[in-house]
């Protein structure tokens, strides 16, 4: 497998980290409407958030390596 391709690929699972992120963060927007669950909404939120950090991150580290 070429070392490229190899990039793309952990670039690729970076794309799916930052969508799973995004799409828990939304998750915890949507909890945090009842007052009975306001905290769990942000924390949900929270895990969100950090998902989608490590997936950009991730994602720019590959295409950064990819560039060099």
């Amino acid at each position: 497998m070429e070392e490229s391709t190899l990039i793309l690929t952990y670039a690729g699972m970076g794309l799916a980290v930052m969508m799973i992120g995004f799409i828990v963060f939304l998750q915890g927007a949507i909890l945090e409407h009842p007052e009975q669950q306001r905290t769990l909404g942000r924390r949900v939120r929270t895990i969100g958030t950090g998902l989608f950090a490590i997936g950009v991150a991730y994602v720019v580290g590959c295409l950064f390596i990819a560039l060099i």
